[in-house]
């Protein structure tokens, strides 16, 4: 897994994080430690998870028209599109099974199943069975299997060991990093559970939202750059560990820190002018001190002043937990999965980049 797609998985814990630690009637700080400890200890649970692409303004550009590619048409094929994913998460021995599924309005409602099953040292993926895509009969619908050590080393990296004990510390310590500068008063409140919009047959106790808008957008700005990032940079650089987990060099983290000491009066301006935030809500809900349902709502634009190139998208996300810490079954193994060489074979060489 590349450095930032493991930070982007830590970002979203802390995001879970955040809306679970200000949920109880506990002062934030006392009431992150608690709810972080409770929901990071989960040894087991299902999720199911949907993002809405509710918006998508892509910016033309020359390399794309050169090519005969039209942004608002790729955009016109796209929006709207939804992804789904059911998944069982075991902590020990570590497992994750997924069903995907992806539906593409604008290309004839085009819908593309995608199982997987990762482990610490493999991912198995369901070949798809799309006769447009010309796969052979013989091998869709069958598993092929990657060897996680194996990709890493073909791309010069090591595999990351997935150390749940260390990635509950890194959440705890950058969530508090973050939720201390932000007032609770500004940007926390409480929803009535039978106001809230949650699922048919979802029991909570309580519902908090956290919320970004036009009223504090400047504070945030404000808040991020000049409080909470440094902060966050500092909690990294000072943890080998944690540098290693997320694979980073710390030069790199270096740099990024002076970078942002250096150019802060610019990141701020990009910030307040150029790519904005309109929409940022989360709203999560709440039963036994665990988060049981979140939804999040997210609308972004960017603007360049220079080339008169503007672009938006904006995002729906919900995910419900249940069966927490109960033992789930799973399925064995697929037995019969591919290898990669000998999916290269079956495709007659066509299959190299896999």
């Amino acid at each position: 897994m590349k450095w930032f797609q493991r930070c982007a998985l830590i970002m979203m814990l802390v995001l879970t994080v955040a809306i679970a630690g200000c949920s109880t009637q506990t002062p934030p700080k006392e009431a992150l430690l608690n709810a972080t400890a409770k929901t990071m200890d989960a040894s087991s649970y299902k999720s199911s998870m949907t993002i809405q692409l509710d918006e998508l303004l892509l910016p033309e550009s020359a390399d794309a028209a050169s090519m005969g590619l039209s942004m608002a048409a790729v955009a016109g094929m796209i929006k709207d599109a939804t992804i789904k994913a059911d998944a069982i998460f075991q902590k020990d021995p570590m497992r994750v099974d997924m069903n995907m599924e992806i539906t593409l309005p604008g290309m004839m409602d085009m819908k593309l199943a995608i199982p997987m099953i990762m482990t610490a040292e493999q991912m198995y993926v369901k070949i798809p069975n799309i006769p447009m895509l010309g796969i052979p009969e013989t091998i869709a619908d069958k598993y092929v299997v990657l060897d996680l050590e194996e990709l890493a080393q073909q791309q010069g990296t090591e595999l990351p060991q997935m150390d749940m004990a260390l990635q509950q510390q890194l959440v705890q310590e950058l969530s508090a990093a973050l939720l201390k500068h932000f007032d609770e008063k500004t940007y926390f409140s409480e929803v009535k559970v039978s106001d809230a919009g949650l699922p048919e047959g979802l029991k909570a106790e309580r519902v908090v939202k956290f919320a970004i808008s036009e009223d504090n957008y400047a504070q945030t700005v404000e808040t991020l750059v000049n409080n909470a990032l440094p902060e966050v940079l500092d909690i990294l650089l000072a943890n080998e560990a944690f540098l290693s987990y997320i694979q980073m060099e710390k030069a790199e983290l270096e740099k990024a820190k002076t970078d942002l000491e250096t150019n802060k009066t610019e990141i701020l301006n990009v910030l307040q002018n150029n790519l904005k935030f309109n929409v940022l809500e989360l709203t999560g809900a709440v039963k036994d001190d665990y988060l049981v349902y979140q939804a999040a709502k997210i609308a972004v634009s960017i603007k360049d002043e220079e080339t008169g190139m503007n672009g938006s998208v904006g995002l729906t996300m919900t995910s419900e937990y249940s069966e927490l810490n109960k033992k789930l079954e799973l399925p064995e193994l697929p037995a019969d999965a591919l290898t990669t060489d000998e999916l290269t074979k079956l495709f007659g060489g066509g299959m190299t980049g896999l």
